[in-house]
């Protein structure tokens, strides 16, 4: 069973340079414990979403991120307003594509200074990986896209997926 720390550690991998690199690395980028990273490791090669050099199985990973994905991990609003990093639609990636009126869905974070609804991540480390590496960012904010998003901002995020990986 794909747990959420092992999506966060896909989207570390998404990024390249981690076939031969040490899980300390690895799990540096996805802000997790070397052991939780070993364990994704494991989970995501039984579902073939990558092979034993940790490359990424691009099919199988588009696949399961786009159709999958939000059964498995649907979005969870919270009330109210917080402070954050912004999230989905309103990251940097998305920006220049999206009209963004009234309160934009943002990852609770001391490091974020945007204000906004707050969005459950996938995971909780997934602010502090974003906060410290803009490319994961880009590959966490386009997977929650695919999670919550309507039909235009998937399809925006199934296409900037598939040029990332």
């Amino acid at each position: 069973m794909v747990k959420g720390q092992d999506i966060v550690v896909l989207a570390a991998l998404m990024g390249g340079g981690f076939s031969d690199a040490a899980y300390a690395a690895l799990a540096k980028r996805a802000a997790l414990s070397v052991s939780e990273t070993h364990a994704a490791v494991k989970r995501l090669r039984e579902a073939s979403l990558i092979d034993y050099a940790r490359r990424i199985r691009r099919h199988n990973a588009v696949e399961f991120l786009v159709h999958g994905l939000r059964y498995l991990f649907p979005p969870q609003m919270q009330d109210g307003v917080a402070m954050g990093i912004p999230a989905s639609y309103a990251a940097p990636i998305a920006a220049d594509e999206f009209a963004v009126a009234g309160e934009i869905p943002v990852w609770r974070s001391d490091e974020g200074m945007a204000r906004g609804r707050a969005l459950t991540p996938i995971y909780p480390s997934v602010p502090i990986a974003a906060a410290h590496d803009r490319g994961i960012y880009d590959r966490l904010a386009l997977i929650d896209m695919l999670r919550g998003g309507r039909v235009r901002e998937r399809m925006f995020a199934e296409g900037k997926l598939k040029e990332l990986i």
